[in-house]
């Protein structure tokens, strides 16, 4: 009985020490400069695709820097505040007070990939703004 509570317990402690997280399911922190590396916009009226666009960044003039305090700012002085609740970043501008939500889609010490939504009913038109944005550090 006493091997077989050993075996067990040896058992037990391989498991939990030889799980490991992914390093992409690892947020890595969010805080420090990221660099604007590439965005996707898409654009659908009632559902279709009607515009896409995308872009890779030149160099690594665009920025955003998130402070531990939980404030931001980018290149251009832009001030925001920001929350993380679960897979969501919500930023809120210190200017005018607006909130912008993105969802985290991934996260390493590396890369960031946040993702917008934005849907308007345009008359008969439901039109929604799409934008996928990657920054690297």
């Amino acid at each position: 009985m006493k091997n077989f509570t050993l075996l067990l317990l040896l058992i037990a402690t391989v498991t939990i020490t030889g799980c490991k997280k992914d390093k992409d399911e690892d947020a890595g922190g969010i805080v420090g400069k990221w660099y604007l590396h590439s965005y996707i916009n898409i654009v659908y009226t009632n559902g279709k695709v009607t515009d896409q666009s995308s872009q890779t960044a030149p160099d690594r003039s665009n920025y955003v820097e998130f402070k531990s305090n939980g404030t931001a700012a980018d290149n251009e002085g832009d001030q925001f505040s920001y929350k993380i609740n679960g897979t969501q970043l919500i930023l809120k501008d210190l200017e005018d007070g607006e909130d912008e939500l993105y969802e985290i889609r991934k996260i390493n010490n590396s890369e960031l990939v946040i993702f917008n939504e934005l849907v308007q009913q345009a008359g008969s038109d439901q039109i929604k703004y799409t934008t996928e944005t990657t920054f690297k550090k």
